[in-house]
Protein backbone atom coordinates (compact mmCIF):
# COMPACT_ATOMS: atom_id res chain seq x y z
CA UNK A 1 0.00 0.00 0.00
CA UNK A 2 0.95 3.17 -1.00
CA UNK A 3 0.86 6.14 1.37
CA UNK A 4 0.65 9.53 1.73
CA UNK A 5 0.49 12.02 5.28
CA UNK A 6 -0.30 15.57 4.99
CA UNK A 7 0.71 17.74 7.71
CA UNK A 8 1.24 21.25 8.82
CA UNK A 9 4.25 19.74 11.28
CA UNK A 10 7.07 16.80 11.05
CA UNK A 11 10.31 16.30 12.11
CA UNK A 12 12.62 17.77 13.19
CA UNK A 13 9.64 19.44 15.41
CA UNK A 14 9.59 17.85 18.73
CA UNK A 15 5.51 17.66 19.39
CA UNK A 16 2.88 14.53 19.65
CA UNK A 17 1.56 15.25 16.27
CA UNK A 18 5.25 14.92 14.65
CA UNK A 19 6.31 12.07 16.64
CA UNK A 20 3.49 10.33 16.02
CA UNK A 21 3.84 10.53 12.06
CA UNK A 22 7.01 9.53 12.26
CA UNK A 23 6.69 6.56 14.45
CA UNK A 24 3.43 5.14 12.09
CA UNK A 25 5.37 5.72 8.59
CA UNK A 26 8.45 3.95 10.06
CA UNK A 27 6.25 0.80 11.37
CA UNK A 28 4.06 0.83 8.40
CA UNK A 29 7.34 0.91 6.29
CA UNK A 30 8.43 -2.59 8.60
CA UNK A 31 5.42 -3.87 7.41
CA UNK A 32 6.51 -3.38 3.35
CA UNK A 33 4.31 -0.33 3.20
CA UNK A 34 5.46 2.54 1.20
CA UNK A 35 5.03 6.02 3.15
CA UNK A 36 5.00 9.97 1.90
CA UNK A 37 4.75 12.61 3.59
CA UNK A 38 3.44 16.12 2.71
CA UNK A 39 4.52 18.93 5.18
CA UNK A 40 6.29 22.34 5.32
CA UNK A 41 8.81 20.66 7.21
CA UNK A 42 11.48 17.94 7.01
CA UNK A 43 14.69 16.26 8.20
CA UNK A 44 17.18 16.93 6.09
CA UNK A 45 18.11 14.84 2.31
CA UNK A 46 14.74 13.19 3.40
CA UNK A 47 13.42 12.31 -0.66
CA UNK A 48 9.76 10.73 0.68
CA UNK A 49 9.21 14.52 2.15
CA UNK A 50 7.50 17.34 -0.09
CA UNK A 51 8.79 20.20 1.62
CA UNK A 52 5.82 22.73 0.66
CA UNK A 53 5.87 26.37 1.09
CA UNK A 54 4.62 27.55 4.29
CA UNK A 55 4.34 31.05 6.61
CA UNK A 56 4.78 31.13 10.41
CA UNK A 57 1.73 30.95 12.08
CA UNK A 58 0.77 34.86 13.52
CA UNK A 59 0.58 33.92 16.68
CA UNK A 60 2.97 31.39 17.38
CA UNK A 61 6.33 31.60 15.23
CA UNK A 62 7.82 28.43 15.61
CA UNK A 63 5.11 27.05 13.64
CA UNK A 64 4.60 27.14 10.19
CA UNK A 65 1.00 26.57 8.09
CA UNK A 66 1.20 25.11 4.98
CA UNK A 67 0.32 27.00 1.46
CA UNK A 68 1.11 24.74 -1.02
CA UNK A 69 0.36 24.36 -4.64
CA UNK A 70 -1.93 21.84 -5.22
CA UNK A 71 -0.65 21.02 -8.88
CA UNK A 72 3.05 20.37 -6.83
CA UNK A 73 1.11 17.69 -4.40
CA UNK A 74 -0.47 15.77 -7.23
CA UNK A 75 2.51 15.78 -9.31
CA UNK A 76 4.00 14.31 -6.10
CA UNK A 77 1.31 11.98 -5.15
CA UNK A 78 1.26 10.33 -8.72
CA UNK A 79 4.93 10.04 -9.37
CA UNK A 80 4.71 7.89 -5.30
CA UNK A 81 1.09 6.04 -7.14
CA UNK A 82 -0.21 6.87 -3.95
CA UNK A 83 -3.43 4.50 -2.58
CA UNK A 84 -4.75 6.49 0.44
CA UNK A 85 -4.07 9.48 1.55
CA UNK A 86 -3.86 10.34 5.10
CA UNK A 87 -4.02 13.55 6.87
CA UNK A 88 -3.10 15.29 10.48
CA UNK A 89 -4.12 18.47 10.42
CA UNK A 90 -7.52 20.16 9.27
CA UNK A 91 -6.57 23.29 7.76
CA UNK A 92 -4.59 24.67 4.88
CA UNK A 93 -2.72 21.37 4.45
CA UNK A 94 -5.89 19.34 5.05
CA UNK A 95 -7.83 21.36 2.24
CA UNK A 96 -5.17 20.08 0.63
CA UNK A 97 -5.80 16.50 1.21
CA UNK A 98 -9.22 16.54 0.72
CA UNK A 99 -8.40 18.20 -2.81
CA UNK A 100 -5.97 15.44 -3.62
CA UNK A 101 -8.00 12.55 -2.29
CA UNK A 102 -11.14 14.10 -4.82
CA UNK A 103 -9.21 14.72 -7.61
CA UNK A 104 -7.25 11.40 -7.31
CA UNK A 105 -10.46 9.42 -6.04
CA UNK A 106 -8.46 7.76 -3.38
CA UNK A 107 -10.06 7.04 0.03
CA UNK A 108 -9.17 9.98 3.27
CA UNK A 109 -8.24 8.98 6.22
CA UNK A 110 -8.17 11.81 8.74
CA UNK A 111 -6.35 11.60 12.52
CA UNK A 112 -8.09 14.16 14.63
CA UNK A 113 -4.82 14.75 16.90
CA UNK A 114 -6.44 17.86 19.05
CA UNK A 115 -9.01 19.03 20.90
CA UNK A 116 -9.50 22.32 18.69
CA UNK A 117 -11.84 23.66 21.43
CA UNK A 118 -9.22 24.05 23.60
CA UNK A 119 -6.66 26.32 21.41
CA UNK A 120 -9.62 28.76 20.27
CA UNK A 121 -7.01 31.24 22.72
CA UNK A 122 -4.43 31.02 19.78
CA UNK A 123 -6.78 33.30 17.92
CA UNK A 124 -7.33 36.54 19.51
CA UNK A 125 -10.58 38.96 19.75
CA UNK A 126 -12.53 39.42 17.83
CA UNK A 127 -11.20 36.64 15.41
CA UNK A 128 -11.81 34.07 17.81
CA UNK A 129 -14.18 31.32 16.71
CA UNK A 130 -17.15 30.27 19.05
CA UNK A 131 -16.92 26.37 20.55
CA UNK A 132 -19.79 26.09 18.49
CA UNK A 133 -18.02 27.39 15.18
CA UNK A 134 -15.47 25.04 16.23
CA UNK A 135 -17.43 21.95 16.69
CA UNK A 136 -18.85 22.76 13.59
CA UNK A 137 -15.99 22.94 11.00
CA UNK A 138 -14.62 19.86 13.20
CA UNK A 139 -17.62 17.80 12.26
CA UNK A 140 -17.76 19.08 8.61
CA UNK A 141 -14.32 18.09 8.13
CA UNK A 142 -14.36 15.21 9.46
CA UNK A 143 -17.61 14.00 7.63
CA UNK A 144 -15.81 14.72 4.32
CA UNK A 145 -13.75 12.16 4.57
CA UNK A 146 -14.00 8.13 4.22
CA UNK A 147 -12.61 7.31 8.31
CA UNK A 148 -11.69 9.38 11.11
CA UNK A 149 -8.90 8.25 13.51
CA UNK A 150 -9.72 9.51 17.14
CA UNK A 151 -6.30 9.00 19.92
CA UNK A 152 -8.75 7.87 22.71
CA UNK A 153 -12.39 6.88 23.25
CA UNK A 154 -12.96 9.89 24.84
CA UNK A 155 -12.02 11.73 21.81
CA UNK A 156 -14.25 9.34 19.49
CA UNK A 157 -17.55 10.20 21.64
CA UNK A 158 -16.79 13.65 21.47
CA UNK A 159 -16.58 14.20 17.77
CA UNK A 160 -19.77 11.85 17.39
CA UNK A 161 -21.28 14.53 19.97
CA UNK A 162 -20.35 16.98 17.68
CA UNK A 163 -22.02 15.50 14.51
CA UNK A 164 -19.42 13.00 13.06
CA UNK A 165 -21.78 10.79 10.95
CA UNK A 166 -18.48 8.59 9.35
CA UNK A 167 -16.67 6.00 11.09
CA UNK A 168 -14.40 6.86 13.73
CA UNK A 169 -11.66 4.55 15.11
CA UNK A 170 -9.24 4.44 18.12
CA UNK A 171 -5.62 4.11 17.04
CA UNK A 172 -3.46 5.39 19.97
CA UNK A 173 0.39 6.80 19.12
CA UNK A 174 2.73 3.83 19.89
CA UNK A 175 5.25 3.97 22.01
CA UNK A 176 8.96 2.68 20.37
CA UNK A 177 9.88 0.69 23.80
CA UNK A 178 13.25 0.05 22.09
CA UNK A 179 14.56 3.92 21.40
CA UNK A 180 14.25 4.87 25.19
CA UNK A 181 17.03 2.49 26.16
CA UNK A 182 20.10 4.60 25.05
CA UNK A 183 21.99 6.83 27.25
CA UNK A 184 24.67 8.96 24.66
CA UNK A 185 25.50 11.62 27.34
CA UNK A 186 25.48 12.76 30.51
CA UNK A 187 23.06 15.67 31.40
CA UNK A 188 23.79 16.83 34.36
CA UNK A 189 27.63 17.35 32.84
CA UNK A 190 26.04 19.07 30.19
CA UNK A 191 23.76 21.19 31.91
CA UNK A 192 26.38 21.69 35.41
CA UNK A 193 23.54 20.28 37.59
CA UNK A 194 25.09 19.15 40.88
CA UNK A 195 24.74 15.32 41.77
CA UNK A 196 22.98 15.54 44.62
CA UNK A 197 20.05 17.75 43.31
CA UNK A 198 16.51 15.62 42.20
CA UNK A 199 16.04 16.27 38.94
CA UNK A 200 12.14 17.15 37.61
CA UNK A 201 11.57 17.63 33.82
CA UNK A 202 8.91 18.75 31.38
CA UNK A 203 8.67 18.22 27.62
CA UNK A 204 6.19 19.64 25.22
CA UNK A 205 5.00 23.17 23.89
CA UNK A 206 5.80 25.89 26.58
CA UNK A 207 2.35 27.32 25.76
CA UNK A 208 -0.84 28.07 27.88
CA UNK A 209 -2.70 24.61 27.11
CA UNK A 210 0.36 22.83 28.31
CA UNK A 211 -0.34 24.64 31.84
CA UNK A 212 2.92 25.21 32.18
CA UNK A 213 3.20 28.03 34.24
CA UNK A 214 1.89 25.63 37.06
CA UNK A 215 4.87 24.11 36.48
CA UNK A 216 6.88 26.26 37.48
CA UNK A 217 5.27 27.96 40.08
CA UNK A 218 5.35 24.57 42.00
CA UNK A 219 8.44 24.17 41.57
CA UNK A 220 9.18 27.33 43.12
CA UNK A 221 7.43 25.92 45.88
CA UNK A 222 8.74 22.97 46.37
CA UNK A 223 12.45 24.11 46.14
CA UNK A 224 11.81 25.20 49.53
CA UNK A 225 11.36 21.71 50.68
CA UNK A 226 13.93 19.93 47.99
CA UNK A 227 17.22 20.43 46.51
CA UNK A 228 16.13 20.14 42.81
CA UNK A 229 16.03 21.05 39.38
CA UNK A 230 13.87 21.88 36.50
CA UNK A 231 14.75 20.61 32.93
CA UNK A 232 12.17 21.95 30.43
CA UNK A 233 11.97 20.95 26.76
CA UNK A 234 10.52 22.80 24.66
CA UNK A 235 9.35 25.93 23.06
CA UNK A 236 6.44 28.31 22.49
CA UNK A 237 4.38 31.71 23.59
CA UNK A 238 5.03 31.05 27.16
CA UNK A 239 9.02 30.94 27.11
CA UNK A 240 9.40 34.56 27.91
CA UNK A 241 6.77 34.61 30.31
CA UNK A 242 8.96 31.57 32.38
CA UNK A 243 12.18 32.96 32.03
CA UNK A 244 10.84 36.03 33.69
CA UNK A 245 9.17 34.17 36.34
CA UNK A 246 12.65 32.47 36.57
CA UNK A 247 14.16 35.99 36.75
CA UNK A 248 11.95 37.23 39.45
CA UNK A 249 11.78 34.03 41.83
CA UNK A 250 16.15 33.58 41.33
CA UNK A 251 15.75 30.10 39.87
CA UNK A 252 18.19 30.59 36.84
CA UNK A 253 20.27 27.99 38.51
CA UNK A 254 17.81 25.69 38.88
CA UNK A 255 16.10 25.96 36.24
CA UNK A 256 16.97 25.14 32.39
CA UNK A 257 15.15 25.85 29.36
CA UNK A 258 16.33 23.68 26.53
CA UNK A 259 14.25 24.93 23.72
CA UNK A 260 13.41 22.36 20.70
CA UNK A 261 15.78 19.20 20.90
CA UNK A 262 16.20 16.60 18.54
CA UNK A 263 14.12 13.79 18.93
CA UNK A 264 17.15 11.22 19.47
CA UNK A 265 18.53 13.25 22.04
CA UNK A 266 15.12 13.11 24.34
CA UNK A 267 15.52 9.69 25.66
CA UNK A 268 18.90 10.78 27.90
CA UNK A 269 16.98 13.42 29.54
CA UNK A 270 13.98 10.49 29.98
CA UNK A 271 15.95 7.88 31.25
CA UNK A 272 18.25 10.60 33.44
CA UNK A 273 15.35 13.06 35.04
CA UNK A 274 14.27 11.20 38.59
CA UNK A 275 10.54 12.47 37.85
CA UNK A 276 8.30 13.94 34.68
CA UNK A 277 6.19 16.38 36.02
CA UNK A 278 3.13 16.97 33.89
CA UNK A 279 -0.40 19.49 34.15
CA UNK A 280 -1.85 19.86 31.25
CA UNK A 281 -5.21 19.00 30.98
CA UNK A 282 -5.89 19.30 27.66
CA UNK A 283 -4.57 16.28 26.02
CA UNK A 284 -5.75 14.18 22.74
CA UNK A 285 -3.55 11.33 24.12
CA UNK A 286 -0.42 12.39 26.74
CA UNK A 287 2.10 11.14 24.68
CA UNK A 288 5.09 12.42 26.33
CA UNK A 289 4.04 10.91 30.04
CA UNK A 290 4.18 7.33 27.71
CA UNK A 291 7.20 8.33 26.87
CA UNK A 292 8.65 9.01 30.12
CA UNK A 293 7.42 5.84 31.82
CA UNK A 294 8.72 4.17 29.09
CA UNK A 295 12.04 5.43 30.07
CA UNK A 296 11.54 3.90 33.36
CA UNK A 297 10.71 7.59 35.02
CA UNK A 298 7.95 7.85 36.75
CA UNK A 299 5.14 10.35 36.32
CA UNK A 300 3.18 12.79 38.56
CA UNK A 301 0.40 14.28 36.28
CA UNK A 302 -3.15 15.33 36.49
CA UNK A 303 -5.89 12.76 35.51
CA UNK A 304 -7.85 15.00 32.88
CA UNK A 305 -8.61 13.73 29.17
CA UNK A 306 -6.25 12.30 26.93
CA UNK A 307 -3.68 11.83 30.00
CA UNK A 308 -6.76 10.01 31.92
CA UNK A 309 -7.10 7.89 29.08
CA UNK A 310 -3.42 6.64 29.36
CA UNK A 311 -2.57 6.24 32.38
CA UNK A 312 -3.53 4.04 35.92
CA UNK A 313 -2.35 5.22 39.33
CA UNK A 314 -0.05 3.38 40.81
CA UNK A 315 1.34 1.74 37.70
CA UNK A 316 4.49 4.00 36.97
CA UNK A 317 2.82 7.09 38.22
CA UNK A 318 1.07 9.22 40.57
CA UNK A 319 -2.30 11.07 39.53
CA UNK A 320 -3.86 13.98 40.59
CA UNK A 321 -8.43 14.18 40.05
CA UNK A 322 -7.67 17.88 39.58
CA UNK A 323 -5.32 20.49 38.99
CA UNK A 324 -4.14 21.32 42.51
CA UNK A 325 -0.62 23.11 44.02
CA UNK A 326 -0.37 21.73 47.14
CA UNK A 327 -1.45 18.17 45.88
CA UNK A 328 0.87 18.31 43.32
CA UNK A 329 3.75 19.33 45.34
CA UNK A 330 2.67 16.60 48.09
CA UNK A 331 2.89 13.63 45.49
CA UNK A 332 6.08 15.00 44.16
CA UNK A 333 7.60 15.01 47.66
CA UNK A 334 6.45 11.48 48.51
CA UNK A 335 7.95 10.01 45.46
CA UNK A 336 11.48 11.98 45.61
CA UNK A 337 11.91 11.32 49.51
CA UNK A 338 10.84 7.89 49.27
CA UNK A 339 13.27 5.75 47.43
CA UNK A 340 11.22 2.42 47.60
CA UNK A 341 7.86 4.29 46.17
CA UNK A 342 10.57 5.12 43.76
CA UNK A 343 12.17 2.29 43.02
CA UNK A 344 8.61 0.70 42.72
CA UNK A 345 7.67 3.11 40.27
CA UNK A 346 10.22 2.85 38.04
CA UNK A 347 9.62 -0.80 37.93
CA UNK A 348 6.20 -0.50 36.58
CA UNK A 349 6.40 2.04 34.64
CA UNK A 350 8.11 0.07 31.26
CA UNK A 351 6.25 -2.86 32.21
CA UNK A 352 3.20 -0.84 31.64
CA UNK A 353 4.34 0.81 28.08
CA UNK A 354 5.16 -2.69 27.13
CA UNK A 355 2.08 -4.13 27.75
CA UNK A 356 -0.37 -1.44 26.81
CA UNK A 357 0.70 1.13 24.14
CA UNK A 358 3.02 -0.45 21.85
CA UNK A 359 3.84 1.36 18.31
CA UNK A 360 3.72 -2.17 16.59
CA UNK A 361 0.29 -2.40 17.19
CA UNK A 362 -1.04 0.48 16.47
CA UNK A 363 0.62 0.24 13.22
CA UNK A 364 -1.48 -3.26 12.34
CA UNK A 365 -4.62 -0.74 13.52
CA UNK A 366 -3.97 1.30 11.52
CA UNK A 367 -3.90 -0.26 8.30
CA UNK A 368 -6.70 -2.50 8.94
CA UNK A 369 -8.42 1.57 9.55
CA UNK A 370 -7.06 1.76 5.75
CA UNK A 371 -8.29 -1.28 4.55
CA UNK A 372 -11.61 -0.04 5.44
CA UNK A 373 -11.51 3.57 4.19
CA UNK A 374 -10.91 1.71 1.05
CA UNK A 375 -14.15 -0.71 1.51
CA UNK A 376 -16.09 1.90 2.38
CA UNK A 377 -15.11 4.78 -0.76
CA UNK A 378 -15.75 1.48 -3.39
CA UNK A 379 -18.80 0.63 -1.59
CA UNK A 380 -20.15 3.90 -2.18
CA UNK A 381 -18.70 4.48 -5.80
CA UNK A 382 -21.02 1.48 -6.71
CA UNK A 383 -24.37 2.05 -8.61
CA UNK A 384 -27.25 1.27 -6.35
CA UNK A 385 -28.78 -0.79 -9.22
CA UNK A 386 -25.56 -2.97 -9.24
CA UNK A 387 -26.04 -3.81 -5.15
CA UNK A 388 -29.99 -4.53 -6.39
CA UNK A 389 -28.40 -7.15 -9.19
CA UNK A 390 -26.41 -8.51 -6.42
CA UNK A 391 -29.06 -9.14 -3.63
CA UNK A 392 -31.14 -10.29 -6.67
CA UNK A 393 -28.89 -12.50 -7.64
CA UNK A 394 -27.75 -14.05 -4.14
CA UNK A 395 -31.15 -14.47 -3.11
CA UNK A 396 -31.85 -16.81 -6.47
CA UNK A 397 -28.65 -18.74 -5.20
CA UNK A 398 -29.93 -19.04 -1.82
CA UNK A 399 -33.28 -20.55 -2.94
CA UNK A 400 -31.45 -22.83 -5.36
CA UNK A 401 -28.81 -23.87 -3.34
CA UNK A 402 -31.08 -24.53 -0.56
CA UNK A 403 -33.13 -27.04 -2.87
CA UNK A 404 -30.31 -28.64 -4.01
CA UNK A 405 -28.82 -28.90 -0.29
CA UNK A 406 -32.42 -30.29 0.36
Amino acid sequence: MNIAMFSDTYLPQVNGVATSIYLMKRELEKMGHKVVIVAPVSPENDPSVLVVPGIPFLFEKQHRIAIPNILDILDFLEEHQIDIIHSHDPFSIGFRALKASEILDVPHVHTYHTLLVKYRHYIPPPLTPTETAVKTFSAWFCNKCDVVIAPTEAIKEELYSYGVNVPVHVVATGIDMDSFEKDDYDIRSKHNIPRNRKLLLFVGRVAKEKNVMFIVEMFEKLVKFLDAHLIIIGDGPLRSSVEEFVAKHRLADRVTLTGYMKRDELPNYYRQADLFVFASVTETQGLVVLESLAAGTPVVAVAKEGVADVLEDGEGCLLLDEVNMDEFIEKVLSILQDSTLHRQLRSRARKYVEKNWSVEASARKLVKVYEEAARLKKERETPPMVYRLKDFAQAVMKVFGGRNGG
